[in-house]
């Protein structure tokens, strides 16, 4: 059973995801991706205003998208209240909801989803939205269509040969 996403974060597509680039330098030492969907989290604060929170890329690689570049901005977070900050970590996080919302929106667009995690707190994360090892070290898999055991050896197969991603 999963815990909905409380209200104050709005988790969507976006084209433009200027606004993240800076936490995404400050997290993996180079610029967003240039290629792929970015799908994001903002806070809506009590004023209304809205502020970049988390960022995933989605990045399509034939019939299977290729999940990463997760990253929160602590910052944020700080300016939440702590009532809001319970609520996100009761709710199991917002790294967490972003995932979930991003295998629903982007569901008819692959046949499963891949992530290539060393991090160990990343790793809980993935686990937690409904991701699964592989196998394979650091590749973790999400399926969310019934597929034929020998299409999912072959989707994992493609995942692992393209490396860390």
């Amino acid at each position: 059973m999963s815990i909905s996403p409380p209200d104050f974060l709005i988790l969507a597509a976006i084209s433009n995801a200027a606004p993240f680039a800076d936490l995404f330098r400050r997290k993996f030492g180079h610029p967003l991706p240039a290629t792929g969907d970015h799908f994001v989290a903002f806070h809506r604060d009590q004023a209304g205003a809205l502020w970049p929170l988390s960022y995933l890329n989605f990045n399509r690689f034939g019939d299977i998208r290729l999940v990463g570049g997760g990253c929160t901005d602590g910052a944020v977070i700080r300016r939440m209240t702590e009532a809001q900050r319970d609520a996100v970590t009761a709710s199991g996080g917002v790294l967490v909801h972003l995932l979930r919302a991003g295998f629903r929106h982007y569901a008819a667009d692959c046949d499963a989803y891949f992530g290539h995690c060393g991090d160990a707190r990343a790793y809980e994360v993935d686990l937690a939205a409904g991701c699964a090892p592989t196998g394979h070290e650091f590749l973790l898999w999400h399926w969310h269509k019934p597929r034929q055991d020998v299409v999912r050896r072959a989707l994992v197969a493609k995942a692992q040969a393209i490396g860390p991603f």
